[in-house]
Order: structure tokens, then sequence, then C-alpha cells
């Protein structure tokens, strides 16, 4: 059937329907507006736990006894891994000057400390174009093999725990993703069933005559898409104005500048609007289904 009678047919429908079709609209607008909202929150929430996360250092703690010809060959040999971004070396000498730094006011603690007490290290820096939590787990894991290694240092905790974070975020955004499509395809359905009700007469005289199936819903199917596309749509529009302007409120400190917070990508805005869409083609061709016994 021509693609340009089913347009005529299905805008037909939304004329005679219109205050259903545009409160229909409204309802889908705002249930893509409650995941982009979330959405937004988690990328950026997650932006935020990536930013700190990327900050912290490997520290490689050397044995004391171990000889110091040694300590130019091991630092090549970091500096060859793959994923590692910077590499410094920290004598003993070095450490304890940061130490005494550190309690300068306190002076007395250090009183009679043997300056080589604390062992040379290596604090490593991982590349953050490739950064993520379980590779910062695995090299620690590799330097803690070293025979030369004393101990490693990266926190262990701070990186288990932004794992963790990571994976409830994405597994929370999929299942969010999911319901409130599923509740805008319901109430587009639902929409459109009472068009069909509206219009069985005239649809049991296109059977008749010898309508088929694809003729009768084509326009019905059509007039679903619009509405989670237009509603999704209008979503993201509505969710980029207000985050612009929660923006402004809360950028007016440095920190807050500094995290470069984002809306959500292109792709992944394209991605809503065509799922939406699909979703309620979907479940007005379930509801169809049941009417026009396909």
């Amino acid at each position: 059937m021509p693609l340009g009678i089913i347009f005529k047919r299905a805008l037909r429908d939304i004329r005679q329907n219109l205050v259903t079709h545009v409160m229909t609209t409204i309802v889908v607008a705002l249930t893509c507006l409650v995941f982009i909202f979330f959405s937004v929150f988690s990328l950026n929430l997650q932006r935020i736990a990536d930013h700190f996360g990327k900050e912290l250092a490997i520290v490689v703690y050397l044995k004391k006894d171990m000889p110091q010809d040694k300590i130019p060959s091991l630092y090549q040999k970091i500096v060859g891994m793959d994923g590692i971004e910077s590499v410094r070396f920290v004598s003993s000498e070095e450490a304890f000057k940061r130490l005494e730094k550190y309690f300068k006011d306190e002076k007395e603690v250090l009183e009679g400390v043997d300056p080589l007490f604390l062992p040379p290290s290596f604090e490593i820096q991982i590349d953050r174009a490739v950064y993520n939590p379980g590779r910062v787990r695995s090299i620690a894991q590799k330097f803690a093999d070293w025979p030369e290694v004393q101990k490693v240092q990266y926190g262990k905790e701070w990186v288990d725990r932004l794992e963790s974070f990571s994976k409830a975020v994405k597994a929370a955004v999929v299942a969010s993703a999911v319901l409130l499509l599923v509740m805008a395809a319901f109430v587009v359905s639902n929409t459109i069933k009472l068009t069909v009700y509206a219009r069985q007469d005239e649809i049991e005289i296109m059977r008749l005559v010898g309508a088929t199936n694809g003729f009768i819903q084509g326009p019905f199917l059509l007039a679903s898409f619009l509405q989670g596309v237009s509603g999704s749509l209008a979503a993201i529009v509505a969710g980029l104005f207000c985050y612009e302007y929660v923006l402004n409120i809360i950028t007016q400190t440095e920190l807050i500048k500094s995290l470069n917070l984002q809306f959500l990508p292109p792709l992944y805005m394209l991605t809503i609007v065509l799922v939406s869409g699909i979703f309620c083609v979907a479940g007005t061709a379930m509801a169809l289904r049941r009417f026009l016994t396909l």
C-alpha cells in the first residue's frame, strides 16, 4: 500500500481524535522525561566517579634489600607496560622528606627516626584514556607478583566500590528504560484501541470490501510511531532546558566546572527516540492483533 495513503489516513485519525492523541503524547513525553533525567543523573554521576577514580595512583613499594642497580631496569619494565601513563621513582630519602613536611608542626614525632626506614617506591599513574577499575586491579596484581615488590597500594576499597557502583548504575538504567518504555507503549496502545473501537463499523466494512490487514492496521501503527517519536523528542527538549537551567546554578564553583558535566550524547538521544517509537508500534501491533484477529 502506498505510504502516502497511510500518512493521510494516520493524520486524519490524529485530527479526528486530536485531544486524545495530544494527551497520550504528553504522557509519553513525561514517561521519557523521567528516564532522561535518570540517565543524565547516572551518566554524570559515573563521570564524577571516574574523574576522581582516575586520580588514583598505584604505589609499588620495593623491598629494602633490593640492589639499587636493579631500579633502572624495573623503571623501564614498568614504563613499557600497556596502560601506564607516567612513572615516578621515590627514594627512601625523598619519602622521608615528604613525611617531615607532613609533620612539620609536630617534628618531635620523627625525632630519632632513621631516614631510610621507609622503602623506595614507584608511583604509577594509569593511562586515563583506558582507565577502568578492573584494569587498575589487574595491573596492581601483576606488580604484587614481582619478587622485588614488598607491597602494592592502589585504593583497593575505592576501586572495588567504584566498579560495583558502575555495574549498579548500568543495571538501573537498563531496568528503568525497559519499564518506562513499556509504560509508554501501554498508554499509546490503549489510545489506539479507543480509536479502533470508535471505527469498528468502518473497519468491518473495509474487511467486507477486501481490505487487507496491512491496509487496515498501517495508519494505526504509523500514528503510534508518531506519538512515540514526538513524545520522546518533546522529552529531550524539555530535559535539555532543565539541564541547562540546573547547570547554570550548580556550576558556580571551580570544582563542579572541572567535572565537565554533560547532557546525553547525540547517539543516546537518537536511540531513545527510535526505541520509543518502536515500543509504541509494538504495543499497538499487539493490541490490533486482538481486535483485528490477525
